[in-house]
């Protein structure tokens, strides 16, 4: 058991190129620039076919039948989608007056621990700073263990203050890893490993392996930096839902602008082409049909590029306590 207690003391970082590109695009990134990047690279692989002559787009082409059909149709679906996205995102919001007590009372009550430990008469409402507060304190409650040694008369084992010391720097990177008034995102990406998890597992076992010969008001430090890390489980979860709840959110509101416009642009370019002729030059078609196509994909790559960061974030913050699920497919 004792082998495989780990602790970690930093927050996860992306090392290598290809980690930072694909967190930047399942996760970091903005969500709109996503989806951008997601249309220019669709519009230049068909613009591509097009020069190639893989592609057809001439007057007797089929592009007036797939644009005023098929395309139309998945662009109504899409709108569709989003008035379901928004009906979710509104019961999140409604509920009965006990719920809603309910949950003023559970946030109450988290943010007093917090403040009890701390010592402070209050805690911050921006969330970046709450975090940073309870980072911080969880950084010093672990530094003062350390040094405790000789003021209460107690010789802490090497293994126990190696642990400490990488529990202070872990609240000390995620301290540093947070700005003011952050977006709920950005904090939440700064918890989004299982460093807690491991963190609180070691605590609660060097605790009660070295119980016998804990001072009692070392014992009550322990138990402090505990519920820290357990309010970090906390704060995370809660974080998680007001992050996937905003970008649901904006996600329907995105969808309705780009399906209206994604609609006009199909009927657009289906009116264009008449019965063996085009009201256009030929040599306009490739480019007119391929920012079409932009058009009528932006708000597929909208709701792709959103919902890649919803099911990131509800994979990576599946567990609430100190389990680490296996990172399976």
């Amino acid at each position: 058991m004792a082998q495989d207690l780990q602790t970690a003391s930093s927050v996860r970082i992306d090392d290598s190129i290809w980690e930072r590109v694909a967190n930047w695009v399942v996760l970091g990134g903005d969500r709109r620039a996503v989806a951008g990047c997601f249309v220019v690279a669709i519009v230049g692989v068909v613009w591509a076919l097009i020069s190639a002559g893989v592609l057809a787009v001439g007057p007797n082409s089929s592009v007036a039948m797939i644009f005023g059909s098929g395309l139309t149709s998945g662009v109504v679906t899409l709108l569709t989608i989003a008035l379901s996205i928004n009906q979710l995102v509104l019961s999140r919001v409604f509920g009965s007056v006990s719920m809603l007590t309910d949950r003023l009372k559970g946030s109450r009550e988290l943010r007093q621990t917090v403040e009890s430990i701390a010592e402070v008469p209050s805690s911050p409402n921006d969330p970046a700073d709450f975090l940073s507060l309870v980072a911080r304190t969880l950084s010093d409650r672990a530094a003062g263990l350390v040094e405790s040694g000789d003021g209460a008369g107690w010789d802490p084992p090497a293994r126990l203050t190696n642990a400490l010391r990488d529990v202070a720097a872990y609240g000390d990177s995620i301290d540093d890893h947070l700005e003011t008034n952050a977006k709920m995102n950005d904090v939440l990406r700064v918890m989004i490993g299982t460093e807690y998890a491991r963190n609180m597992t070691a605590v609660s076992h060097l605790r009660n392996e070295y119980a016998a010969s804990i001072p009692a008001e070392v014992l009550a430090d322990f138990q402090a930096i505990e519920d820290l890390l357990e309010s970090m489980a906390v704060i995370r979860q809660f974080y998680k839902t007001i992050a996937i709840q905003q970008d649901l959110a904006t996600l329907s509101r995105l969808l309705v602008y780009s399906g209206v416009t994604a609609l006009v642009a199909a009927i657009v370019v289906t009116l264009v082409y008449q019965t063996n002729s085009t009201t256009l030059p030929a040599a306009m078609l490739p480019a007119v049909v391929s920012v079409g196509i932009g058009a009528v994909v932006a708000p597929l790559s909208l709701f792709v590029a959103y919902i890649l960061r919803a099911a990131t974030v509800a994979r990576q913050t599946i567990s609430v306590g100190p389990f680490i699920p296996s990172r399976g497919r």
